[in-house]
This record gives structure tokens, sequence and C-alpha cells, in this order.
């Protein structure tokens, strides 16, 4: 699998707000951080959790600056770098800076880190 290439997509599939297909991409014990809010355990709470955020915010679009990959104990790892441009419902645009790393047990994302500060997404 040509780790590149399946960030890019797994992104695009993100971006499209549609969580159902998002979760294509988890295992069932997915364990979903964002920023310093608890984690989420499980394909059902990462599901809500973009569920939720498909409704806040009118569209989400990632600019992808930088791509790394390595490995940890259960499989391969990537790490993106991106611009994460968010539109709210009555059309502010905040674009924040996000590093996402994806650790991977076979080609579904075991581990989901997201480091962002998302204050500003929040305030209207």
């Amino acid at each position: 699998m040509n780790l590149e290439n399946w960030a890019v997509q797994f992104f695009a599939v993100v971006d499209s707000r549609q969580p159902e297909k998002i979760a294509a991409y988890m295992t069932t014990d997915v364990r979903l951080q964002m920023a310093n809010m608890p984690p989420s355990i499980g394909v059902d709470a990462l599901t809500q959790a973009f569920r939720a955020a498909a409704e806040r915010f009118k569209s989400i679009a990632h600019k992808i600056e930088g791509i790394w990959t390595g490995k940890w104990e259960f499989g391969q790892v990537v790490s993106v770098e991106a611009t994460v441009r968010y539109e709210l419902p009555h059309g502010k645009i905040v674009e924040l800076p996000c590093t996402s790393t994806l650790r991977l047990k076979g080609e579904k994302v075991a581990d989901y880190r997201i480091f962002i500060e998302p204050t500003p997404a929040f305030t209207d």
C-alpha cells in the first residue's frame, strides 16, 4: 500500500463529511484523540464525533502540506501536516494548522491523533 496515496484519499473522505465512509477506514476499537480532549474509543464514538463536525461546519477542507511515514508496534504510521479550512454556518472561514498521526493495523486506522488548537473554529 502506498501510504501517501492512501493519506490523500483518506483526507478526501474526511472532507466529504460522511461519517459512515470515514468509519470504513477504522478498526472497530479505534482510538481517537483530538487536541486536549479526552480520547474516544470505538468506531461508534468516532462516527459520532465526525457527525457532530459535519453538522457544525458547512465545509471542511484539508490542504496537505506534508506526509511522513514510519512504523509502530502493530504496523505502519502516516503523519499528515495540513492547513484545515473550516467554513462556519454563517460563512466565516477559519484556517488552522493541523497534524494528524494515523497508526494502522493492516489498512485500517487503529489510533488517530489530531494535533490542533480548535478554539477558533468553535468561536462564532
